[in-house]
């Protein structure tokens, strides 16, 4: 087309090329368009669907009314153009096959157009000319109409100076902190140490989608539980801990907003994670305002647990000459149920000041909408929550021997082995570091299967248990470490640890960590079991009343 100044447009050309733009231009912007819709556009401009075609490719390329205008045919000096109809079956060709979820090459396309120009008698046009007008289309586009929405918004969607999110799960954002407070022995009411709390939050909504709290180190497993609660209901769990509050938040989240811890960067995730079509951004380096919105969270939980016994503080300052493990009253279960009753009972139903409404309002909002939101619809549910955790679990590749599967020493076994004893090709192994005492195998019909120790009459352990063991077998001297050295130390160690457990708060804290681990026994066949079981506390050391008002964020 000519670059012809708009003033020099005739009145009646003008009002053509407007007529054409309202109806051109809603049907550029529908992504989903068919060639159903690109025929009755063109019904209603009175031309054919190539014509349409036409029209429509041309306003892609420029998305303003002077691209409809009629353009003169021919061939201009120095340029070479094939004809508008040529350009019609090109464009319809490129929209029909290669903008498509199948992904063709451009091989393929240029073969489909030579078929269409050969059914219509016409010369086809060249391979450069076909893909030059496939690169004429934004690369946004392209990527939306054979990779889908959310490969373009991760690749195209321009980098602001901070995290944005336009529905809820769009952006999901996962930290760790130590706890200030010290939590005490179930049984002994003895200080153990502070826990970590791994905690997940809706950049959204500013829902709190899930947490996990521990005694153990940030790790790969905690990142795994803590999406787990996030993803699943939780109706549930909230029940099993006698909390009577609501915490609707749920479902599969788009995107991962990590930091580049190494907990968050196992090849247990990042399968995970694509298994589910949950995408990873990690955030860049130095630039802490990009997990703003999970760092004031974890700052407003940590300034409410400063009220309960047992806190440290945040430094020495605010501490003052104050002993916290004088003070300290409450078990790690204790904390958990005081968590949850802040976040679903205050914190989710508190104006939140970054939003102007509470977070469980902002969430549902942008689930079902309102008069001024379209709400996105419910979020993509978990279907089997067994095997979303298993997919998320350490994974290990070994291969299958007569005497079944070896992980870190222990010999597993289940009849569904004899099928690949002897093949050469490695399985894949996932396990629970809280409890070895199952493992599961992903076979070649992508169906998990549990296998057990050989040896049943093993007692469960975890994988901290096992580390200190074959530190002290290596202490020992012993040359040989076998599995009947694993576990006769492990013995050994857990009656030191009940001997001692009024007097170590080494040995207090092991013994804790074990009351806590998945109970083999209780747990269904072929089922995860719930990490904690909780106890009753005694009268007057936790009071659920005693929930304080989360703050606001600043």
């Amino acid at each position: 087309m000519s670059t012809q100044d708009i003033h020099e447009v005739s009145s009646e050309a003008w009002a053509e090329a407007a007529r054409r733009l309202e109806v051109i231009k809603p049907l550029a912007a529908d992504l989903r368009r068919t060639r159903a819709d690109v025929r009755a556009a063109g019904v209603e401009l009175g031309c054919g669907v190539s014509q349409a075609y036409t029209l429509l490719n041309r306003y892609l390329l420029d998305p303003r009314l002077t691209s409809l205008l009629n353009v003169r045919t021919g061939r201009k000096p120095g340029r070479h153009m094939i004809s508008a109809d040529l350009e019609g079956v090109v464009a319809e060709a490129i929209e029909e096959v290669y903008l498509t979820r199948a992904k063709p090459t451009v091989a393929r396309l240029v073969l489909e157009v030579r078929l269409r120009c050969s059914r219509l008698r016409m010369k086809a046009p060249s391979r450069g000319a076909i893909q030059r007008r496939v690169e004429e289309r934004s690369a946004f586009e392209r990527v939306t109409r054979r990779e889908g929405p959310k490969a373009a918004r991760k690749r195209y969607q321009p980098v602001m100076g901070s995290l944005e999110a336009n529905w809820p799960l769009a952006i999901v954002q996962i930290d760790h902190t130590l706890v200030d407070v010290i939590v005490v022995d179930s049984r002994t009411r003895q200080p153990i140490q502070r826990p970590w709390l791994t905690l997940a939050i809706d950049v959204n909504s500013r829902c709190v989608t899930g947490f996990h709290l521990s005694l153990e180190p940030p790790s790969a497993t905690s990142v795994a539980l803590c999406l787990s609660h996030s993803a699943l209901p939780k109706d549930a769990w909230l029940a099993e801990r006698k909390i009577d509050e609501t915490w609707p938040v749920r479902g599969i989240p788009e995107c991962l907003h990590l930091d580049n811890g190494k907990d968050f960067r196992s090849e247990a995730l990042k399968r995970g994670c694509e298994q589910y079509g949950i995408a990873i951004d990690y955030r860049p380096v130095r630039t802490p305002h990009y997990g703003g919105h999970i760092e004031r969270l974890i700052g407003t939980m940590m300034g409410k647990v400063h009220l309960l016994p047992g806190t440290t503080f945040s430094n020495i300052t605010e501490k003052g000459d104050l002993d916290p493990e004088k003070t300290a009253v409450m078990t790690l279960d204790e904390v958990e149920r005081w968590l949850a009753h802040g976040i679903a009972g205050a914190y989710h139903r508190q104006i939140h000041r970054g939003i102007g409404v509470p977070p469980l309002t902002a969430w549902e909002r942008g689930i079902n909408g309102d008069e001024q939101t379209l709400g996105r619809g419910e979020p993509t549910a978990v279907v089997d929550p067994r095997r979303f955790l298993i997919d998320f679990l350490p994974i290990e590749r070994r291969q299958v021997r007569r005497e079944g599967v070896v992980l870190n020493k222990i010999a597993y076994w289940s009849d569904v082995l004899r099928t690949w004893i002897g093949q050469p090709e490695k399985v894949l192994l996932r396990y629970d570091p809280r409890d070895l005492s199952r493992i599961y195998m992903l076979g070649p019909d992508g169906v998990y299967y549990d296998l057990s120790y050989r040896d049943l009459r093993r007692p469960s352990i975890s994988l901290w248990e096992h580390r200190l063991a074959l530190k002290r077998v290596h202490s020992e001297g012993q040359a040989l470490v076998d599995e009947n050295a694993i576990f006769r130390t492990i013995e050994t160690m857990r009656s030191i640890a009940d001997e001692a457990v009024l007097r170590s708060k080494m040995a207090r804290r092991q013994s804790e960590r074990r009351a806590r681990a998945p109970s083999r026994e209780s747990a269904p066949q072929g089922a995860l079991a719930e990490v904690d079981v909780l106890e009753d506390a005694p009268s007057g050391v936790f009071d659920a009343s005693r929930i304080f008002p989360f703050e606001e964020w600043g």
